[in-house]
């Protein structure tokens, strides 16, 4: 008997600390949050209320919280300066800032990792494609952690593209699984 309970409780805990325990309902999470955020437990409210937006992102498709153009290279998560308007020069860079959230995490060593593949399509206003490059931008992610607030940029020379306007279409296909998300940014070339 006593062999039995080990086994049980050596997988049970196995399945804990790998992610695969069964999830707990959202709304069980946000109650528990709010009854410990009102007994004073921040920290406690906090990692629930992370536990439970892990488990969106986890069910979440391949998406993009923000997808913009960029004056110069971003700072980090967050810390960019948008340009204002989507008008470039011939010959100018276009750099692209995005937050994907919906990807997995897969754990191996003890390190959480992730893996984004992007694709580049670029259209004429007709929309007949005018380039297009396949695994233009790949982006790894190793963290102690599953990060939520997470960046991609992409740096574009569209040098001796004629004036006009075009739409870039950016696609990315996550390795640790079979999600794929895109978004698609118009400008012009003036």
């Amino acid at each position: 008997m006593k062999v039995a309970a080990a086994f049980t409780l050596a997988v049970l805990a196995s399945a804990i600390f790998s992610g695969v325990a069964s999830a707990e309902p959202i709304t069980d999470l946000a109650k528990q949050a709010e009854s410990q955020s009102a007994d004073g437990k921040s920290l406690d409210a906090y990692e629930t209320m992370r536990k439970a937006t892990l488990q969106v992102w986890d069910a979440s498709p391949l998406v993009f919280r923000r997808a913009l153009f960029v004056a110069g290279s971003p700072g980090g998560f967050g810390i960019y300066n948008p340009r204002p308007d989507n008008v470039f020069k011939p010959g100018e860079k276009l750099v692209i800032y995005a937050e994907p959230i919906g990807f997995k995490w897969q754990n191996k060593d003890g390190l959480e990792h992730a893996l984004l593949v992007a694709d580049l399509e670029l259209r004429a206003e007709d929309g007949n494609v005018v380039a297009s490059q396949e695994g233009f931008g790949e982006f790894t992610f190793n963290s102690h952690d599953q990060n939520m607030e997470v960046m991609a940029v992409l740096t574009i020379d569209f040098t001796g593209a004629p004036e006009g306007k075009y739409v870039v279409e950016c696609t990315f296909r996550d390795k640790m699984s079979d999600k794929t998300g895109k978004f698609e940014l118009p400008f012009e070339i003036k």
